[in-house]
């Protein structure tokens, strides 16, 4: 029995990544007057205009601001360096992504 397997059979395991997603963005982040900024920079760079950019200070003391960025039919590839580069944002504190 061989390991090696088929162009056909390898494809599968390589779809996902030329697929198109839907990708939420759910930052929080030091509320700081520069961050929603810094926040929306990644998606310019890619040449990508997020399709919901929603902001809030809803701390006790308002010292931490979440920000909920939305893209609709995005490679997949795109979503996931969309996501690296908000992780190195400067305040960011926490990303969760969620590919669908």
């Amino acid at each position: 029995m061989s390991a090696r397997l088929s162009a056909a059979q390898a494809a599968p395991a390589l779809a996902p990544h030329n697929d198109r997603v839907k990708a939420l963005y759910f930052v929080t982040a030091d509320a700081d007057p520069s961050a929603l900024p810094r926040l929306v920079a990644p998606f310019a760079k890619l040449g990508l205009t997020p399709n919901r950019v929603h902001a809030s200070r809803e701390d006790g003391d308002g010292s931490v601001q979440s920000v909920d960025l939305r893209l609709e039919s995005v490679p997949q590839r795109q979503a996931m360096l969309v996501e690296k580069m908000l992780r190195s944002v400067v305040g960011v504190r926490q990303v969760i992504a969620v590919l669908e």
